[in-house]
């Protein structure tokens, strides 16, 4: 039996043959929606990524297999100081995922996020929902296409924040490069660190190492 290479700090743990069809033929779609008019439309821009496969001759698995739900805070004077108030006109969840991020008092970043970040004076992207199919879990696809996201809308963007929901959760977003930072910050990606920048690397590879585990599965 061969199995994908077992990524740092996350099991594979599904055997290859399983995997219901070749890793290369997925796609990430990207759909932008922000209200018209008013200061939340200027602030808070809603991006929903379509996690798409290539439909094979005979198979039923494709089309869209999954979907990630991340929301871009934009820190800008021109277009209201209170990113806040943006996250929290939209729903609790979303607010309570940034609430310890912002300085409710004067706008803007609290210090304790500034002196934390590489890069303190952008946007603030947040992770805020992913959803696989369950025929594609347990092959570490995950944090693959998370990371590919992260770093398809991080530019322009001081950080990146998840809300983990649990011991194996927080291991696979720090194998992303989110790390548990100073209270109140929470889990804060910095996509100014190198390290940060190799994690995203190391899920590259570790999709390239599953594809070739599938042909080589193929080939017998």
């Amino acid at each position: 039996m061969i199995s994908a290479r077992r990524p740092a700090g996350r099991p594979v743990g599904r055997p290859i043959e399983d995997l219901p069809g070749d890793p290369r033929s997925l796609s990430l779609e990207y759909h932008l929606s922000h209200a018209v008019g008013g200061a939340d439309g200027d602030t808070l821009f809603d991006w929903t990524v379509s996690i798409r496969a290539k439909r094979f001759k005979g198979r039923t698995v494709g089309g869209v297999i999954g979907s990630m739900t991340l929301f871009r805070l934009r820190l800008d004077d021109r277009f209201g100081p209170h990113p806040f108030e943006a996250a929290e006109t939209h729903g609790a969840e979303l607010s309570g995922q940034v609430l310890g991020i912002y300085d409710l008092g004067h706008g803007g970043y609290r210090q304790a996020f500034r002196d934390t970040m590489t890069r303190p004076d952008g946007d603030l992207l947040v992770l805020h929902h992913i959803e696989l199919d369950p025929a594609w879990r347990g092959f570490g696809l995950g944090p693959i296409l998370a990371s590919e996201a992260i770093w398809t809308l991080v530019d322009g963007c001081g950080a990146v924040v998840v809300d983990p929901k649990g011991e194996s959760d927080t291991a696979r977003w720090e194998s992303v490069g989110f790390r548990r930072r100073v209270r109140p910050l929470g889990h804060l990606l910095d996509p100014g660190s190198p390290e940060a920048l190799a994690l995203w690397k190391e899920r590259r590879a570790d999709f390239g190492a599953l594809a070739e585990s599938y042909l080589a599965a193929l080939r017998g």
